[in-house]
């Protein structure tokens, strides 16, 4: 309680600095002044405005939400920065679904999605619908949030509305791996597809991958059959130790260069082979017979660019 105190007395405090004020007791965020006023001197009061009232759960005056559709295209000349750094804090917001509501409602979202505004389709329109009722049960993870909030939208679409709001490499690459692995992760039906995805796509990344197809399963109210069914074959996998990564073969390039199997490029391919072989059967890793299956590979050329290809009869 005493936290909760604390940070309403925080955002109270920002309030009165944007020209805004609070009525506690009708739960009611107003300008101190005549709000059209206020939004032509500072457009940024505008997106405090609805961060405010997510982070509060109070509703905005009608007078000046109406200033705020009035003056929206305003915002459009704010710095992109401080734009993105506003609409980071409503998606993490106690009440974040209720900040995405008001920044369609008011007209706002243009200056955070740009062009793909006058764009949607009604998929993503439906999409962004369900995220905005839903939001609010995820936990307030900013990188979860964000990219849950991009996927309503198609690849192409999601990525350019990323980089018009000029969000750094590290979240572009975020929203471009989710908008990539995310369903393939999905349809992994056994254990070697799910040892092969995690080799491809890292640790790292599979666990935030995993992460957000439990958040995305919240929002959408999905099944978590394939979830459950995932987290079964990791623990399978995990409980027998089974290799997942180059590091985890019983021979490294060393020793393929040291028995002159192979060097360079070659003995690197040659160790991607041998990991797709223990990936399907882990019983092999091991020294002695990894080694033989090496000098097999090394001796047909033609054998490792075909191997995993499959032929229609």
């Amino acid at each position: 309680m005493a936290e909760i105190k604390k940070e309403m007395g925080t955002i109270l405090k920002e309030l009165e600095a944007e020209g805004l004020r609070a009525d506690a007791g009708k739960k009611l965020i107003s300008a101190a002044q005549d709000p059209a006023a206020l939004f032509e001197e500072n457009p940024m009061a505008m997106m405090r405005t609805v961060r405010f009232a997510a982070e509060s759960g109070f509703d905005i005056h009608i007078k000046t939400y109406d200033a705020i559709l009035e003056k929206a295209a305003l915002l459009k000349d704010a710095d992109v920065d401080r734009t993105r750094e506003e609409f980071e804090k409503i998606l993490v917001a106690e009440f974040a679904g209720k900040g995405l509501k008001m920044l369609a409602g008011t007209e706002l979202m243009p200056c955070v999605i740009g062009g793909l505004a006058e764009k949607m389709t009604k998929r993503a329109m439906k999409q962004f619908a369900v995220l905005a009722e839903n939001i609010d049960k995820t936990k307030r993870v900013r990188d979860r949030r964000v990219v849950l909030f991009y996927l309503c939208f198609e690849e192409k679409a999601a990525l350019g509305a990323v980089k018009f709001l000029g969000f750094d490499a590290r979240t572009a690459g975020l929203v471009a791996d989710a908008m990539r692995l995310l369903e393939p992760m999905c349809f992994l039906a056994n254990e070697y597809e799910l040892k092969r995805f995690v080799f491809r796509c890292g640790e790292e990344k599979y666990r935030y991958l995993d992460s957000l197809s439990k958040a995305q399963r919240i929002v959408y109210d999905m099944p978590d059959v394939k979830i459950l069914g995932r987290h079964y074959m990791m623990e399978l996998i995990k409980s027998k130790g089974d290799p997942i990564f180059i590091e985890d073969l019983a021979v490294d390039a060393d020793d393929i260069v040291c028995r002159n199997i192979a060097e360079g490029d070659k003995a690197d391919q040659i160790l991607l082979e041998l990991l797709d072989m223990v990936h399907k059967d882990p019983k092999l890793n091991t020294r002695e017979h990894l080694l033989r299956q090496a000098e097999s590979y090394s001796k047909n050329v033609f054998r490792m660019p075909f191997q995993k290809m499959r032929w229609l009869k």
